[in-house]
């Protein structure tokens, strides 16, 4: 009996990978956020708050008021745990977060690491830190403890408002807040199923520096919601221009 030649195949099945294949990992991807969202967030805030009428110097008032009984703030000037807990300490723990990054950046730079990421964060802690004190210091607007509201000498003005010579410009956006708000960059740091720590730690350390100083009547509600927005649209900024990436493959 003839038997018809065949022909040998392979059993393996090869399948063309196009250049479009993704493979899946947990480091986010280069990304352009949208500076749209922070940058109404921010003038919504300025606007309400710093044009009369419109109801912000209601809210700002009203909020103060939590923390002040008519003779004294919340929380004491001399107050040692305060200030340990929310100023000086977060203070400490930023300054020591940013010089290990520091370090980091220049290892990673010097042994051509990926080093992206690093100065990404330094550049968040250091840009948005320096903007708010700028802002501050031309701002012309004044701390609740120098309002004759709370035992001052000045009048309560706010940001669209003319001032007289010598008015206190120290106020606004926030200062002290904008460290932990400069946080809200390692949203776009970590991988993508821990961004969220990220986004909490820069508003859980934001708030919490923040509402320590409004307790003790060293800014409104105003100042730091400003600061935060501020930080946001700056953070996101710095994104669109860096574009940061983790190093090393993924824990």
């Amino acid at each position: 009996m003839m038997r018809m030649p065949c022909s040998r195949r392979s059993n393996s099945i090869r399948v063309p990978i196009s250049s479009s294949t993704k493979v899946a990992s947990p480091i986010p991807s280069a990304e352009r956020p949208s500076l749209l969202w922070p940058s109404l967030a921010l003038v919504a805030v300025v606007v309400f708050f710093g044009v009369p009428g419109l109801g912000g110097e209601s809210v700002d008032l009203w909020f103060q008021a939590l923390f002040w009984d008519g003779k004294a703030w919340l929380i004491p000037h001399d107050n040692r745990w305060g200030k340990w807990l929310a100023y000086d300490g977060p203070k400490a723990v930023l300054i020591l977060f940013a010089v290990v990054t520091l370090v980091r950046a220049l290892w990673a730079t010097f042994t051509g690491r990926v080093s992206r990421l690093f100065w990404f964060t330094l550049l968040c802690l250091a840009t948005v830190s320096i903007v708010a004190t700028q802002l501050r210091a031309v701002s012309q607007m004044a701390t609740p403890l120098a309002l004759n509201l709370y035992g001052g000498t000045w009048e309560h003005l706010l940001l669209f408002e003319p001032k007289p010579n010598g008015y206190p410009s120290n106020a606004f956006p926030a200062g002290h807040a904008s460290g932990g708000f400069a946080l809200l960059g390692l949203y776009w740091c970590w991988p993508r199923a821990r961004r969220n720590w990220g986004l909490w730690l820069g508003l859980g350390l934001g708030c919490w520096m923040g509402l320590y100083q409004i307790a003790r009547g060293e800014h409104f509600l105003s100042h730091t919601l400003a600061t935060a927005a501020l930080a946001w649209l700056l953070c996101a900024g710095l994104v669109r221009w860096i574009r940061p990436q983790p190093d090393g493959p993924p824990a």
